[in-house]
């Protein structure tokens, strides 16, 4: 089987990566078809590129992300089109960034992107069944169309290690994206709450709310609280993290915290750090809170 992964996706992008290796691992070849050029440029390449490719492939999938270009992908190949989109452009784009004063006209925009992805595409890739059902009950997608697919975890990458000593102190970790479904002033306000336990707190992140996040470190000044907001290769970050103890999720009160299962969740289970996060349908998908009675079987990734 040859599978040509199409668009403008970044290859180190963890869905698209993860994805990659594991049809690789398993006999399937994979035949990139990507460009990044900004602007109407990038279709022309992309048309070339696959003019050159157009009978080598079984399937197409478009990577993640890649909403924009499934028309233009079905329009120059004949072969099924698959969109990994993981979520709604319109979710990822607006509401996602709620705060960012975004204009009318670009939540216009994405939704039409996305209602002009589910017409084209033969079938969708997503995150978790709440949202297979958005994409049914709010865009419009057809019953069927939609597949729920876990991201998952590299394991080359993100895999439990004895050797990396525990911090002295008990240390929790939060990873990611500084988001408004991330939470992570609620963090920083705990790590004050619990400063004189001996508790320690690592934050590794940066992005959009990054300067409301210093702000509230530099007013209320937890001591026990480490932020690192430089960019870390991925052997360091598995360091960071087996170091700690626990790892943290999301925080939240959020609308699309309810549909998400963050990347960091699969790759804390990777590495077998005990992961804490705020009640969601979305991660209930996947876990079985610890502390309340069950109430779904436990599904392995």
């Amino acid at each position: 089987m040859r599978i040509c992964y199409f668009g403008i996706y970044n290859p180190e992008e963890s869905r698209n990566k993860i994805y990659i290796k594991g049809f690789k691992e398993h006999g399937v070849e994979i035949i990139e078809c990507r460009d990044v050029t900004r602007g109407p440029l990038k279709y022309l390449y992309l048309f070339w590129k696959h003019w050159k490719i157009r009978n080598k492939y079984d399937f197409l999938i478009v990577g993640y992300p890649g909403h924009v270009v499934v028309p233009f992908a079905k329009l120059i190949s004949k072969k099924p089109v698959i969109l990994d989109a993981l979520c709604s452009l319109y979710e990822g784009v607006i509401i996602s960034r709620e705060k960012n004063g975004l204009f009318f006209l670009r939540e216009k925009y994405t939704r039409l992107v996305d209602r002009l992805a589910i017409k084209f595409a033969d079938a969708i890739l997503v995150e978790t069944n709440l949202q297979k059902q958005f994409f049914e009950e709010r865009l419009g997608a057809p019953p069927g169309k939609c597949f729920r697919v876990f991201t998952g975890a590299d394991d080359s990458v993100f895999y439990p290690d004895d050797n990396i000593k525990k911090n002295k102190d008990f240390t929790v970790v939060f990873r990611g994206k500084f988001l408004p479904e991330a939470g992570v002033t609620y963090v920083v306000k705990a790590a004050k709450i619990l400063e004189t336990t001996g508790i320690q707190f690592l934050i590794i992140g940066n992005g959009f709310l990054q300067k409301e996040v210093i702000a509230t470190i530099e007013d209320i000044k937890p001591k026990n609280l480490k932020l690192i907001s430089d960019h870390l290769e991925f052997g360091e970050l598995r360091q960071k993290m087996l170091e700690c103890h626990v790892s943290l999720g999301q925080f939240a009160s959020h609308k699309r915290l309810y549909r998400t299962i963050p990347h960091k969740c699969f790759e804390s289970l990777a590495l077998g750090l005990p992961y804490i996060t705020a009640e969601s349908a979305g991660v209930g998908e996947l876990l079985t809170d610890g502390i309340k009675p069950p109430r779904r079987p436990f599904r392995r990734l």
